[in-house]
Order: structure tokens, then C-alpha cells, then sequence
């Protein structure tokens, strides 16, 4: 029997093959394709892996999921949600926090989950009391095309490894000039982070240092803009919002007080160079949908 690793061989984005290495993590190679300039990890992982939420409930960290998201969602939704009223779809809603603080904060709209996992949506369900939460394939579902406002993907993008598929069906769900807020890894940072980890702390086999069999795909502006354009969407724009008031695995106060001094830095360089320069370590993407033509009976 073969045991020789599957590498995967042609960008996800535009299927050349020439590409260059930018770093290896236990034995896989992240690359960087010389045609669109888009990042990927080479590991082949399933189109929809359900192994996440797999580990029970007591091993879910709540203070992460809970706690710790609470002022990014809040500034999602101050920012975003600002009708009184409308539909909101989260794909990938996870444990459901993020649609929790939507029933919280912004009662008048209408609140959809789906979720690979049925671990996940049965703790969405029987602890975080969310009824209209789904477990499946979101492209398999019955869902109206053009039923929502705002549709999200919270740390999910990056974990997809043919996204197409995904972002042209959510395209359909959305009204016109509907938005999808897309949340993932800002690659460029992560990479230098990586690099930093590695010089001064030297190289740990077990490391995850850019997640290479969970993160498939990693994203910049550019390369995120371009998936979008091939989708359908009209315009992407990219904001900042406020981090994660925590840091994955460490509950260290110094290493949370530095991601907050991070994200005003990131804040600061946004401005000064005229939203040129994305320093932040994730980026928060808006994907539009067009206006609808003249005539249109939708």
C-alpha cells in the first residue's frame, strides 16, 4: 500500500499549476500561485468535513466561542445591521453565539443557521435555545433565492476547499444589494506572524502556524476580490472590526492587551494610507450584490 502523501497540484482559484513554496508546516507546503497570486495549502482535505464539533461538548471552549466574541459581534452589528428589521443567514453558525446576540441585540430581524456539524447545531438548539438552525449542506437546502439581507461567514472560507460552489449559491439567497460579510485570516500577516514564531522561538514539528489541513485556502484582498468577481459580486469592500477579546489556547491578559494594540495600529495604518494597507490579522470582507436590472420582476 502507498503511503505517499496527496498534494494538491492547481490553484482553487484559476487551476494553473506553476506555483511557488512560501512555507512548509509538518510536511505540508503552502503555495502561492505564480498565475492569480492565490494561497493554498497543498494537504487534500474533504470538500465538507464535519469533524469540527466532534469532540464533545466538554471540550468546547466557551469562554473562546462566548465571551471572547461578544464585542466582534456586537460590532458587526452596529455596523451592519442597522434596519430595524430584515433576514439574516450565518452559514457555518457553529454553537449559535453569533445568532444569539443578533436575538439579543437587533430583535426585529429574522435569524437562519446552517451547520455541517450535528454536534454543533444540537448545542445551538438545546443550550443556546435557537430554533430556526439547520444541519447540512447549505447548497442542499430549500432556502427562497433572494430571501435575505445579509448573509455571513464567520471563519469559514478558509476551510472550503472548492468555494465556488458555496459563494455563488449564497449569491442567489441574497436581495439585491444584499451583502455577504466574509471573515477570514488576512494571509500576508498570518505568514509574517508564522515566520516571526519560527525565527525567535525556533521550529516546532507539531506547530500549527498557519493550520495547514484545516485552512485550505488562504486568502489576501486581492484573491478574495478576485473569488468574489468570479461569483457574481458586484463589490467587495474591507472594513475592521473590533478583535476577538482573546487569544486561541491562552487566556494570557499580555497577549490579549497586544492583539488590541494591533488592531488600533492596523486601524491607524488603514487611515493614513487611505485604505491601501491591510495590517490587520483578519480581514473582514463586504461582498455586494448588484442592484437589480430595470424591469426586473426578480
Amino acid at each position: 500500500m502507498n503511503s505517499t502523501p496527496v498534494h494538491r497540484k492547481s490553484c482553487y482559484l484559476c487551476g494553473r499549476e506553476e506555483r511557488k513554496i512560501l512555507f512548509v508546516e509538518n510536511s505540508i507546503p503552502i503555495v502561492e500561485c505564480l498565475g492569480c497570486g492565490h494561497v493554498y495549502s497543498t494537504f487534500v482535505q474533504d470538500e465538507h468535513y464535519d469533524g469540527y464539533w466532534s469532540q464533545g461538548v466538554e471540550h468546547y471552549d466557551l469562554h473562546w466561542w462566548d465571551v471572547a466574541h461578544r464585542n466582534i459581534y456586537k460590532g458587526f452589528c452596529d455596523t451592519f445591521l442597522k434596519s430595524p428589521e430584515g433576514r439574516i443567514l450565518d452559514v457555518g453558525c457553529g454553537l449559535g453565539f453569533f445568532i444569539r446576540t443578533i436575538n439579543e441585540m437587533k430583535p426585529g430581524w429574522k435569524t437562519v443557521g446552517y451547520e455541517i456539524s450535528e454536534d454543533a447545531v444540537r448545542f445551538a438548539r438545546e443550550k443556546n435555545m435557537l430554533s430556526d438552525v439547520h444541519s447540512g449542506i447549505v447548497q442542499n437546502s430549500d432556502l427562497p433565492r433572494e430571501s435575505f439581507d445579509v448573509i455571513t461567514l464567520w471563519d469559514v472560507l478558509e476551510h472550503i476547499p472548492n468555494p465556488h460552489s458555496l459563494l455563488e449559491y449564497l449569491h442567489t439567497l441574497l436581495k439585491p444589494e444584499g451583502i455577504l460579510f466574509v471573515e477570514t485570516p488576512n494571509f500576508p500577516i498570518q505568514l509574517l506572524k508564522a515566520k516571526l514564531k519560527v525565527a525567535f522561538l525556533g521550529r516546532d514539528p507539531d506547530a500549527h502556524y498557519l493550520e495547514a489541513k484545516d485552512h485550505i485556502n488562504h486568502y489576501k484582498e486581492k484573491t478574495l476580490s478576485f473569488l468574489a468577481g468570479q461569483c457574481g459580486f458586484s463589490d467587495v469592500t474591507f472594513t475592521i472590526l473590533k478583535p476577538i477579546s482573546s487569544v486561541s489556547g491562552s487566556r494570557s491578559l499580555l497577549r490579549v492587551f497586544a492583539k488590541k494594540c494591533l488592531y488600533y495600529f492596523a486601524g491607524f495604518i488603514r487611515f493614513v494610507s487611505r485604505e491601501n494597507l491591510n495590517v490587520a490579522l483578519t480581514l473582514f470582507a463586504v461582498l455586494r450584490k448588484e442592484k437589480a436590472s430595470r424591469g426586473s420582476t426578480g
